[in-house]
């Protein structure tokens, strides 16, 4: 009986078993590549609804768009000083009117009774510091007649003493007349040494009375101008030469005190009058210039003055013409300008785009080569113009960027550009 041969069993081949080895490295390389693709955030998006701009060098113009209003350089405001019924309006609103020039008519009772009250009581005080300064003067006569009194006396006294000393050496009167003489020279020469030291009280108390009384009267007649103009300002004028802008009243209406009425501008002189962005607040300064085009001619402004208090995300700037200004301007009138806030320097450059708003320019969706995929990438900018975002880091020229709106894609990693 024939006994059975055992067979052995070929071995494969090594490149056999490399081929094998190379197959399942595959199959796991792309199950990997599944579940990564399974595992990125990725927002399908066809590709007529993106933009995509090219990242590249140029000259940043750093500047930034401004709106601005026509304004008169200077204006001035008529406001009702006592306020008033208004009796007439003597021009019209819109006329140019010359400086002094009567505008409204005012009249108030209440202020009538009070500048003739006023009146009575300060010529009342006036009339009272002329009566104190005349008797002053009055006071000055009687002492210096005084003066002249004694002073004669003691030149009479003088002539009796040397008579009567002659005659008392001829023995032809008694020594007690003489001595009697001689006593009363004595008293009158000390009535006029008094006198004249009283004299010298009297002129001093007096000049220093009649300086009060001097201010004293300056003051009350500046308060009786002061009244009497008062009832004047009833009378509105123009305080310059300009047009009536504006003069809002009607006859008949009641104006209280402080109340505008209406405001003069100067016309032959103009100025811009701009908002501008919060997000350049540290950047604007006087002096800077900004440009624009009217009626197709190319025009110069300069900044003169920047408001710092912010209102609603934007501050306000003063600008005024350089050069020749544009014909018929009109106040109200807005224009459109490109103000520089520093040189051109070479950037790396991004066009504006939707996206700036959802990213704050923290970071974009950057197109592969193949324009199939944006990923995600983070950057830093800098500066930025009407037109441009100035790259500092995370983008190299040449490279593509989504630039349109991420709205609907801010937790998204990629993004898939579909036909």
């Amino acid at each position: 009986m024939a006994m059975d041969r055992v067979i052995e069993k070929k071995r494969k081949p090594l490149w056999q078993w490399m081929l094998i080895a190379a197959a399942v490295v595959s199959v796991l390389w792309l199950a990997w590549g599944m579940l990564a693709d399974a595992s990125i955030r990725t927002y399908r998006l066809p590709q007529e609804q993106t933009t995509i701009a090219s990242v590249q060098f140029g000259a940043f113009e750093d500047i930034t768009p401004i709106r601005g209003t026509i304004q008169p350089l200077n204006s001035v405001f008529l406001d009702a000083v006592d306020g008033g019924v208004v009796d007439a309006v003597l021009v019209e609103e819109g006329s140019f009117v010359e400086a002094g020039q009567p505008l409204l008519q005012l009249s108030n009772t209440d202020l009538r009774l009070n500048v003739a009250r006023n009146d009575t009581s300060i010529t009342e005080q006036l009339n009272n510091l002329s009566n104190i300064s005349n008797t002053l003067e009055t006071t000055k006569l009687n002492t210096e007649r005084q003066l002249i009194e004694v002073e004669y006396r003691i030149q009479v006294l003088e002539r009796q003493e040397r008579r009567q000393l002659q005659l008392v050496n001829d023995n032809l009167v008694s020594r007690e007349q003489y001595e009697a003489i001689v006593d009363e020279l004595a008293y009158q020469r000390r009535v006029l040494e008094n006198s004249k030291a009283r004299q010298m009280l009297e002129e001093r108390i007096r000049g220093d009375r009649q300086a009060q009384i001097a201010l004293q009267v300056e003051k009350l007649e500046e308060n009786l101008a002061l009244s009497q103009s008062s009832f004047e300002n009833l009378l509105v004028r123009a305080p310059i030469a300009g047009q009536l802008t504006s003069l809002p009243v009607e006859v008949g209406e009641n104006k209280i005190r402080g109340q505008r009425l209406g405001q003069i501008d100067v016309v032959e002189q103009y100025k811009i009058v701009a908002q501008v962005d919060e997000y350049y607040v540290t950047r604007v300064a006087a002096e800077q210039s900004a440009r624009f085009t009217l009626d197709g001619k190319p025009y110069l402004a300069r900044v003169i003055k920047v408001y710092p208090e912010i209102t609603d995300g934007t501050f306000e700037v003063d600008l005024v013409f350089e050069g020749a200004a544009p014909g018929n301007l009109r106040r109200g009138q807005t224009l459109q300008l490109d103000l520089t806030l520093g040189n051109p320097v070479e950037s790396l450059l991004l066009p504006l785009g939707g996206f700036l708003q959802d990213t704050g320019g923290n970071w974009v969706f950057v197109v592969d080569a193949n324009g199939e995929y944006a990923t995600r990438r983070d950057i830093r900018t800098g500066r930025r113009n009407s037109r441009y975002l100035e790259i500092t880091d995370g983008l190299e020229s040449g490279e593509r960027v989504i630039t349109s709106s991420y709205s609907q894609m801010i937790e998204m990693e990629r993004i898939q550009l579909t036909p």
